[in-house]
């Protein structure tokens, strides 16, 4: 394989700051058009057509409802290429390219080209030319003339294929043929070919089984995320009155105004700030804590320290609901229930987990001891010494840490529930205790999209972490391990 060069990871720099700048732009004009939306008075009714002005644009609600839809497909697209593209170019691994790189960079030439980002399509496309002149020491037409050809081979070969697996297949049952065809085989040899085509069958019926068994499994999970959105995107008018529900929406007939509503109305946009704020703030404590904690029981030596982890291990046998009891008699005491200060009652009592601890002593115990001895000897503390081997080296696992701590803050629900008013709520018990209707009494009815959209704002966040950080995440439970 060939070097990657400087000047191709500048080249490569430069178009991901140019996308970098119009997914900038891209974020900047969906929020002025979803600022712009104007709230119906009442969200049960049929939608009507209505100006909304922006920019001193009048514009109709299906166009607006056109223009954001464009703008966040344009966002999903671009903003993992982004990403995509530091990681690149920060990558210290990254240094090798073959035939696939230059494809890879005609296919980002083509994103970038499709959705009118010339200056990265032609940044692109004379880093593809310069990768191919190196790796293949070809150009564009010469690859596409070859791709062709490999292309038309490959068919080729593919239809061998089916013509020879035809003929085995048909010789199963031709039995008259097959006796005449195999007269001068020996026994064994007819044992052998009965074999193959035996193995060739059992292979393609598994191969078969397996992708439709996966298809059906990624369906099965797909399709409840999907209908989540589409009804989300659909006003409550056609939901009570549409007796044949479409698993399609209209790019015009998509209700962002629905978030809108449930952000600036119901107030969701607060609740998620309450959630932000309680999750960053306990990932900080919680992970600041299990550090300090991990290391001194896996590395230092003070009288007591095995017996002290046995009783900490001991307390995760406890019920979770004997802990919430004391707890809330505590912070009760203490008076942040449901006060200004319930953000402490949120906060403090999960600033340690003794589940964490474990977790990072385990990863922790795997650097070898005589690491930490020659440390030392050369003069290093301790607290050097975590800095700048022990938290590194377990990066990972801390990463995985931090995480599932922002997670839990975010799913927090029975805690929240107890402790926090209504100006502290955050958002898991907002989406549960927030009036979902409209009327009163016995006209009261459920509006079942905004609803849906709540539960979008949830669920969509936790989806995109989930994604991004699964390397992270499946990494740090690998490393963790079972030692000590």
């Amino acid at each position: 394989m060939k070097r990657i060069t400087k000047s191709m990871k500048v080249l490569d720099l430069l178009a991901t700051l140019f996308e970098l700048v119009l997914a900038i732009v891209g974020l900047v004009m969906f929020f002025v058009f979803f600022n712009a939306l104007q709230l119906p008075e009442r969200m049960d009714l049929p939608v009507e057509q209505v100006e909304h002005v922006v920019m001193g644009m009048t514009i109709m609600t299906a166009e607006m409802n056109l223009i954001i839809g464009s703008l966040i497909a344009y966002l999903i697209v671009f903003i993992p290429l982004v990403f995509m593209g530091f990681k690149r170019f920060f990558d210290k691994e990254n240094i090798e390219i073959d035939v696939w790189s230059y494809r890879n960079q005609y296919l980002l030439a083509f994103f970038d080209l499709i959705t009118l980002n010339i200056v990265s399509a032609v940044i692109r496309f004379l880093l593809a030319q310069e990768i191919s002149l190196t790796v293949v020491e070809h150009g564009f037409i010469e690859s596409v003339k070859k791709t062709f050809i490999r292309m038309k081979e490959r068919f080729v070969k593919l239809g061998q294929g089916f013509v020879i697996l035809y003929k085995k297949t048909a010789n199963l049952f031709l039995k008259e043929e097959k006796k005449y065809k195999f007269t001068q085989l020996s026994k064994e040899q007819e044992d052998i070919e009965k074999l193959n085509r035996s193995a060739l069958i059992v292979k393609v019926i598994r191969l078969v089984a397996t992708y439709t068994f996966l298809t059906l499994m990624a369906l099965f999970i797909f399709i409840p995320f999907y209908w989540m959105i589409i009804t989300a995107l659909k006003d409550n008018y056609t939901l009570v009155n549409d007796m044949s529900p479409s698993f399609f929406v209209d790019p015009r007939e998509m209700q962002w105004v629905n978030f809108k509503y449930v952000l600036e109305e119901l107030q969701f946009g607060t609740y998620i700030k309450n959630t932000l704020f309680v999750g960053v703030t306990t990932m900080l404590g919680t992970t600041t804590i299990t550090i300090l904690a991990a290391f001194a029981f896996s590395r230092l030596d003070w009288k007591g320290r095995d017996f002290i982890f046995s009783i900490l291990l001991a307390t995760m046998m406890i019920p979770g609901e004997l802990y919430t009891i004391t707890n809330y008699v505590t912070v009760s005491n203490l008076g942040w229930v449901k006060t200004d200060k319930s953000f402490y009652a949120l906060i403090l009592p999960f600033l340690t987990s003794v589940f964490y601890i474990f977790f990072l002593r385990q990863s922790f115990k795997q650097i070898p001891d005589t690491l930490y001895r020659a440390a030392r000897v050369d003069g290093c503390t301790d607290f050097k010494y975590l800095t700048r081997v022990m938290i590194p080296v377990a990066a990972p696992t801390i990463i995985t840490i931090v995480i599932l701590s922002v997670l839990g803050a975010w799913d927090a629900y029975i805690w929240p529930q107890l402790v926090a008013g209504k100006d502290h709520w955050l958002i898991s018990v907002a989406l549960r205790n927030e009036g979902f209707t409209v009327g009163t009494g016995s006209d009261a009815r459920p509006l079942t999209n905004l609803q849906v959209a709540a539960s979008a704002l949830v669920t969509v966040p936790l989806l995109i972490v989930f994604f991004t950080f699964k390397k992270y995440i499946v990494t740090g439970v690998g490393r963790s391990g079972t030692k000590g």
